[in-house]
């Protein structure tokens, strides 16, 4: 979990107070001045700033600051602000929010921030940056995640010793935690609020640790208005398996790795719903609404044919075609008309379109005839089809005039117009096209909704592509279309759906990936479950939590018993997808075959290799055959590339070359597994194209050195002869004495006896080792920018 952060759209008052101390780090002759308050664009109004009511005085919150935190030397006093903050009850907390840089000949080099809560001087944020180019990550770390845990008791101890019994260690991080390659070690140490042994994660703190031990974050919430429902009994744990197992529901949907690199080819995955039960009843808890129109296509076949692409249109075709098919009067001024040309790397097709703005001037008859901010339009139109692409009407808010809304336009002749008119613009498209519509609203909720959201998810053979839809918005006051937007690919899918793997197995591998936890939550939260307070409130800052479901308005919340699903890989970069033919996981990232669970082996147990090996093996660089790596057979030059790419890119493998990529070698065809990473080191110009590569050949010494240097970005310095300690005993055996007095020189690689044995080969064992010694000095070479602004 990310260390706890104020976002900033839930400060909603502006800086009271700013000082900037002559000397000193913690500024005790700091003085203020007051200025005025803001508005938030997540809860519309101002605060007003008297009400404010700092029980904590500046000089005693900069005190306060001192005592919870011992600050680097060089890090000097800059500000001092009092702010309103949101918290989850819906009440202002003053907080003194102080920070502080680090600056060398006037750059500024890092910064600290401190908040101190102003009604009982807690600490509730800290974090420090440190940016200084001469400080370099420590590799390998001076402590591992069981040091850090310890540091972080130990701090929680000082700055919130009464809160510490009431606290429960989250694990999950720890489980998924992996050695990171690029030499940061941050350990995210997160503690939910306990009540009654149950934890609440809404509340709670987290403390951050870096590699060297040192505190560098710390996140704090606590709401004390929060009624617990301590009467229910909860269902048991097995229970509650039972009942997920029965209302999963899982969808087939047409994925695309989000990272591929080269032409994009759709993996066919099932997807898993997410959703909390209610741990009384065991029934799905706050259900998200559904959405009907059933899985059939608006027309059984295309009603038409794709546009020709010949049109290319200028800019008074494309601005026409706008005006005439969405009846934009003539009081609508054209602002802005933008001619965009692009060519797609995958087909070398170019697209063009025009990008065009209106806007219309109104007068509120209402407001004593004041002028407010006019109806603005943004349509975009491909220049060479024709087709629309993305129209935008909008009408700005004004707090003076705006009413309960009162729709006069039916959801049904809502959905009769926006169908006519999709099947009038995609003619093409309508066989794939299913309608999808919320029709089930609260009478409040109508009140305060404008339009009528209607889209139109494209299915192929009854599998939905993800991500392509046509969105509709029907205004509920005039009946006229607000909004309408495309998204449909050319990407060639399946016309027929593939043969997958039965809906059953599909389930019981999803939910083999979570555990099932017994929490608290906030009424009103939707499926979202016990989640870090964090995400909480930037969720509840936009706007997907309403207020509502924090807070009854007396300040009050009220929690109850909920099971949900919780990953076992929150970690895993990019997320995955279940390959619905294969049963395989894949990365959505690249669409690479990948295993979720710690790779696991027999045979590397109290090797003397042991800890750089399973490094490997925790980012999948090394291939395991029946539970074993063979640590000291030769390893391949497949695999010594593999595990090196690996390396460079900070342990993510998801790297992916499509169909069109030419083989740099003609042993490493597109389908080989080693592929990818192949053609990753020519572009990386750690490979030299030729005619073969030899992938299944054993590695020796002195190519591993020369991959080595060459990842280093030191190669073209091994040219210069008389650079390099070249009194090996057996010097005359090596190439290019350069890259072996480079990594011998570094310690990444050593001599036997004075003889560098170039020919010799490489183990796995070894490569693992070089590769674990490289990442070490990788760390300690690389070079920081000397400041930033």
């Amino acid at each position: 979990m990310k260390l706890l952060k104020q976002a900033s759209t839930m400060v909603l008052a502006s800086t009271l107070l700013l000082t900037v101390a002559p000397t000193g780090v913690w500024a005790d002759n700091a003085t203020a001045a007051v200025t005025n308050a803001m508005t938030s664009p997540a809860f519309p109004g101002q605060i007003d700033t008297s009400a404010l009511e700092a029980k904590i005085t500046k000089e005693q919150a900069l005190e306060h600051a001192k005592a919870y935190i011992t600050l680097p030397a060089d890090y000097t006093f800059q500000s001092i602000s009092l702010n309103a903050y949101y918290g989850m009850n819906g009440q202002n907390i003053p907080t003194w929010n102080i920070s502080y840089s680090k600056k060398v000949k006037e750059r500024f080099y890092g910064s600290a921030n401190i908040s101190i809560n102003a009604l009982d001087g807690t600490l509730t944020s800290y974090s420090l940056n440190d940016n200084d180019p001469d400080h370099k990550p420590t590799y390998p770390p001076k402590v591992d995640f069981q040091g850090a845990k310890d540091l972080a008791a130990a701090f929680v101890a000082k700055v919130n010793p009464t809160k510490q019994k009431e606290l429960i260690y989250d694990d999950s991080v720890e489980k998924a935690f992996r050695t990171p390659l690029d030499g940061n070690y941050q350990y995210n140490i997160r503690y939910d609020r306990s009540v009654g042994g149950v934890p609440f994660s809404a509340n709670g703190l987290n403390v951050n640790v870096n590699g060297d031990g040192q505190i560098t974050g710390y996140g704090y919430n606590w709401d004390d208005k929060v009624t617990f429902d301590t009467t229910s009994t909860p269902i048991t744990k097995e229970k509650a398996i039972e009942q997920f197992r029965a209302k999963t529901e899982l969808s087939l949907q047409y994925q695309i790795p989000y990272n591929a690199q080269g032409k994009r080819i759709p993996i066919i995955a099932y997807l898993m719903n997410g959703f909390a039960l209610d741990a009384a009843t065991g029934e799905v808890w706050n259900p998200t609404p559904s959405l009907s129109g059933g899985n059939k296509p608006l027309t059984d076949k295309p009603l038409g044919a794709n546009p020709p692409a010949n049109l290319n249109l200028t800019k008074e075709e494309a601005v026409k075609k706008v005006v005439s098919t969405f009846n934009l009067s003539a009081d609508f001024k054209l602002q802005e008309a933008n001619y965009n040309e692009s060519k797609n790397p995958e087909t070398g097709e170019t697209t063009s379109s025009w990008n065009m703005s209106w806007n219309k001037s109104t007068t509120d008859a209402t407001a004593s005839g004041k002028m407010i901010a006019g109806n603005n339009v943004w349509a975009t139109v491909n220049s060479k089809t024709g087709a629309i692409i993305n129209f935008n009407f909008y009408v700005p808010y004004n707090s003076e005039t705006d009413k309960p809304i009162e729709g006069k336009v039916s959801l049904d002749d809502a959905i009769a117009k926006s169908t006519d008119f999709v099947k009038a613009q995609l003619p093409a498209s309508t066989d794939q096209l299913v309608l999808s519509v919320q029709k089930e609203y609260s009478e409040e909720t109508l009140k305060q909704m404008r339009t009528w959201e209607i889209s139109y998810k494209r299915v192929i053979d009854g599998v939905i592509v993800g991500n392509e839809e046509v969105r509709v918005s029907i205004d509920r006051v005039t009946g006229s279309i607000s909004s309408y937007y495309v998204n449909l690919s050319d990407v060639a899918y399946p016309t027929q759906k593939p043969e997958v793997i039965s809906i059953d197995k599909a389930k019981e591998l999803w939910l083999s990936q979570f555990d099932v936890k017994l929490g608290y939550v906030l009424e009103g939260n939707g499926f979202y479950g016990p989640m870090p307070i964090e995400k909480y409130r930037v969720m509840m800052a936009a706007g997907e939590i309403p207020m509502s479901a924090a807070a009854n308005g007396k300040g009050e919340s009220k929690a109850k018993l909920v099971y949900s699903l919780i990953s076992k890989n929150p970690n895993r970069d990019g997320g995955f997808l279940l390959d619905a033919a294969s049963g395989q996981w894949r990365s959505a990232q690249s669409g690479e075959v990948i295993s979720l669970d710690k790779v696991v082996v027999s045979d590397i147990d109290k090797h003397w290799a042991q800890n750089e090996l399973q490094l490997m093996l925790d980012y999948q660089a090394l291939d395991v055959k029946d539970g074993k790596v063979n640590p000291d057979q030769t390893i391949k030059r497949g695999e010594l590339v593999k595990m090196l790419v690996i390396a460079m890119n900070g342990g993510n493998g998801g790297i992916y070359y499509g169909a069109e990529r030419a083989a740099s070698f003609a042993d490493v065809s597109n389908g080989s597994k080693y592929f990818a990473y192949v053609e990753n080191a020519v572009d990386r110009g750690l490979l030299d194209v030729g005619k073969e590569f030899n992938p299944e050949a054993t590695m020796d010494r002195e190519a591993m050195a020369q991959l080595i240097v060459k990842a280093l970005g030191y190669h073209s310095l091994t040219k210069f002869d008389g650079v390099f300690n070249n009194q090996f005993a057996d010097a005359d055996k090596l190439t290019n004495v350069g890259d072996a007095a480079i990594v011998v020189g570094l310690n990444i690689m050593s001599l036997n006896d004075g003889n560098f044995a170039p020919q010799a080969e490489v183990t796995k064992a070894q490569a693992a080792t070089a590769f674990y010694r490289f990442l070490q000095k990788r760390s300690e070479l690389q070079e920081k920018p000397r400041y930033y602004y």
